[in-house]
């Protein structure tokens, strides 16, 4: 097995995915509600990156 991971801990790209699907998120609950569930990967992907959990 392989030591070589394919994560890499980066804060500042996690932060910024997350104000992005913050806002995408936003965006989507005022213009078209039924298509928010488009912006969550964005969030909780970002979220778990910050958290240490990838």
């Amino acid at each position: 097995m392989s030591k070589k991971e394919e994560y890499v801990v980066n804060r500042s790209r996690d932060m910024m995915l997350l104000v992005v699907g913050i806002v995408l998120l936003v965006v989507c609950l005022l213009w078209s509600p039924e298509w928010v569930w488009v912006a969550f990967p964005f969030v909780f992907t970002s979220l778990a990156g910050l958290m240490g959990r990838l």
